[in-house]
């Protein structure tokens, strides 16, 4: 999702004319650095099949303790930096256009994984495949840790996420720093209801549950956002072996995603930051791409994964699967994204991938 967009999507809520133009906002480039990283991570993270040895599922189990928590403080900042939660105009207008910049395409990219799966799966393995079509659209709303279309469901929790802060601070004036208290809480509810074996995965209300704590330390850290960027440029490094030592301890934890999830900002937006990476275009391009590769790299990785396992062994050579799918899944949507860019009567759905 690109800063430019959403900052035109916020200044067209408001009704009333404006005076005068609003002032042009800084870029963020180590956002859409941090962006960049994220989406290789999530990338790398869709690449696991069951094959794997021992390492290398250990360690996609490490990046998904904090790979989405990442993602979903990325948006939290942005969403504030643009001034989402503070909406002068209509609550029903602002809805509208984040369904057609979410929902639309969760429902599409469902529905083409639902479908892929199903014929593909009469000539390859695939990962969770779909024998019952029937059951597999009833797993998008109901048990939905079982869908077959699991991936996208960043798209519909975000979705929740924007609509329910803005509505809570602009209509019911709940402060920014109340709602964060509140989203720990809600973390600690979750845990207790995966200990319970009570999880609510209807319409995706475990994640509500699971990540909204990382949105809202988005939001406050936007919030307060010279505060954060000194206190992340001073301290990534001592984070960081907090954060090695939190993903030892709480290994198996469900209390993992809150631990390591909550020391990877520190230490993923400081070393964005840090001399290292304050210069790298790459992961600048990378992270303006990233909802293109979001939602297109699983059929790259998925590609790359049924030729690969034709002619190599996936428990032998799992190194080179992963780096070969994950390179595959960031630069195959970025090619799709820009060769139907050239096309003019594809230009909308390019436009759509910003």
């Amino acid at each position: 999702m690109s800063q430019q967009e959403d900052a035109a999507n916020t200044s067209q809520m408001d009704s009333a004319p404006q005076p005068m133009a609003r002032p042009q906002r800084k870029w963020l480039g180590d956002i859409e650095r941090l962006k960049g990283l994220a989406i290789i991570l999530v990338v790398w993270g869709h690449t696991y099949d069951a094959a794997f040895p021992v390492w290398a599922i250990g360690l996609r189990k490490a990046i998904y303790a904090f790979h989405m928590p990442l993602f979903m403080f990325l948006s939290g900042y942005v969403f504030v930096y643009v001034g989402a939660h503070k909406l002068k105009g209509s609550l029903s207008t602002y809805t509208s256009k984040r369904a057609k910049r979410l929902l639309i395409p969760f429902f599409i990219m469902a529905a083409i994984v639902i479908l892929g799966k199903f014929f593909a799966g009469q000539f390859v393995s695939v990962d969770k495949p779909v024998n019952d079509l029937l059951l597999s659209v009833q797993h998008v709303f109901i048990h939905t840790e079982q869908s077959p279309s699991m991936f996208v469901w960043y798209l519909i929790v975000l979705f929740y996420f924007s609509i329910g802060t803005t509505f809570l601070f602009s209509r019911m004036n709940v402060s920014l720093n109340i709602l964060f208290a509140a989203s720990i809480i809600m973390f600690g509810l979750h845990v207790m209801m995966f200990y319970n074996d009570s999880i609510l995965d209807y319409v995706y209300i475990n994640r509500i549950f699971m990540f909204y704590a990382f949105f809202m330390a988005g939001c406050v850290a936007c919030l307060h956002k010279d505060v954060w960027e000194r206190f992340v440029e001073r301290y990534f490094i001592p984070a960081t072996a907090v954060f090695l030592v939190l993903l030892y301890v709480s290994f198996d934890s469900e209390w993992r995603y809150f631990l390591v999830g909550m020391a990877s900002l520190v230490v993923f937006h400081g070393l964005i930051r840090s001399r290292l990476c304050n210069q790298n275009r790459v992961l600048e391009f990378i992270g303006q791409n990233a909802f293109a590769i979001y939602l297109l790299n699983t059929m790259f990785v998925g590609a790359v994964k049924a030729v690969f396992g034709r002619f190599f062994s996936v428990s032998d050579q799992a190194l080179l699967l992963l780096l070969l799918a994950t390179t595959a899944g960031v630069v195959g949507p970025i090619i799709v994204k820009y060769a139907i860019g050239r096309i003019g009567s594809l230009r909308p759905i390019a436009a759509a991938m910003e």
